[in-house]
């Protein structure tokens, strides 16, 4: 029991230190945006990312960094993408060989 509740206090601790930066957004140095990034990436549970965006105090620097930094697709998403669909449309294409 006793490490759940230690736990729940670093958890909140690490979401008390993302809103603190993200109070700060946009104007946070790069290794502060890329560690909040990585908070929200990697670590931040629908609880605390829903938490943080209904929090009036950083409700509008969350949305700005939303639409600037975590809706965006990012270079490794569209590669896999492209060789997803790449590879679908060769199976695609071996299937209609196949019934030719």
């Amino acid at each position: 029991m006793e490490t759940e509740m230690q736990r729940g206090a670093i958890r909140d601790e690490r979401r008390a230190y993302a809103k603190a930066l993200l109070a700060r957004y946009p104007d946070l140095p790069i290794d502060q945006l890329d560690d909040l990034l990585r908070w929200f990436r990697k670590e931040a549970s629908a609880l605390d990312v829903g938490l943080i965006s209904m929090d009036d105090e950083v409700s509008q620097q969350y949305a700005l960094l939303k639409r600037d930094e975590l809706d965006r697709f990012a270079m490794p998403d569209i590669v896999f993408m492209l060789l997803f669909w790449s590879a679908m449309c060769a199976i695609i294409g071996g299937i209609g060989d196949l019934g030719s």
